[in-house]
């Protein structure tokens, strides 16, 4: 079995330098044993969800998987997206974030708004932390998505890096720039939820920095206005 062979990546948060002996985890010693079959001196490809890609080579496959890591290369980051979302209806939320962290979303911030809040979040945030992950090893990435603690708009807007590319999807804005986040690095996009931003919230965000843009001449859902974006920035930035 060699690493083309597996449909996945291996996620492993601690990976050694070539030459270390490993004892894979549960989960991953099932994913390699059970369902690919993994025979001794097969490899497979790791990472650390940091940006590490690993070839480990099997040494073991019963009682345990153990693997010796082969070569492993740190992929130089390259542009950056953050999605600040208020709640989309319904369950919507967990196919929402399963989808932005296979088109490579840094990061995945959830915003209470006056029309919306996260209510669920306290016990949907470990679920939404495994559907990140196994996207991730789904897209043969090696950046694992980071789910925060939702946080009220104010707070939220406060909290950004100075100096991003700020988005905020509304039907009154123009067309988006398709060199959105290559000149500062990182992109950043406001999702109103649901029933939409007030007003109030509009101005927030454009007196933070925020430009309004139109993603479809239909309105379209939360979810989908997110997809819409995070789609055109991984198509803009490769």
């Amino acid at each position: 079995m060699g690493a083309e062979a597996a449909p996945a990546l291996l996620y492993l948060p601690v990976l050694p330098g070539p030459g270390s002996s490993i004892e894979l985890p549960s989960d991953a010693a099932h994913y390699v044993a059970r369902v690919c079959r993994g025979r001794v001196g097969e490899t497979v490809e790791a990472t650390d969800g940091q940006g590490a890609r690993a070839v480990i080579r099997l040494t073991r496959v019963r009682e345990g998987v153990g693997a010796e890591v082969v070569s492993i290369v740190r992929e130089v980051p390259g542009p950056r997206a953050w999605v600040l979302c208020g709640p989309p209806e319904g369950e919507r939320a967990d196919w929402l974030v399963e989808k932005l962290a296979e088109f490579g979303v840094e990061r995945f911030q959830p915003v209470d708004c006056e029309r919306g809040s996260w209510n669920r979040a306290g016990v949907r945030r470990a679920r939404w932390a495994r559907l990140a992950e196994a996207a991730m090893r789904q897209s043969r990435r090696t950046r694992l998505m980071t789910v925060s603690v939702p946080l009220a708009i104010e707070q939220a807007l406060e909290s950004l890096p100075e100096g991003s590319d700020r988005w905020l999807t509304d039907e009154s804005g123009g067309a988006p720039i398709a060199e959105a986040g290559r000149s500062s690095g990182l992109a950043v996009v406001l999702v109103g939820p649901a029933g939409g931003l007030t007003e109030r919230e509009r101005n927030v965000a454009t007196q933070a920095g925020f430009t309004p843009v139109r993603l479809a001449r239909a309105r379209l859902r939360t979810e989908t206005a997110a997809l819409a974006w995070a789609a055109r920035w991984t198509g803009s930035t490769g």
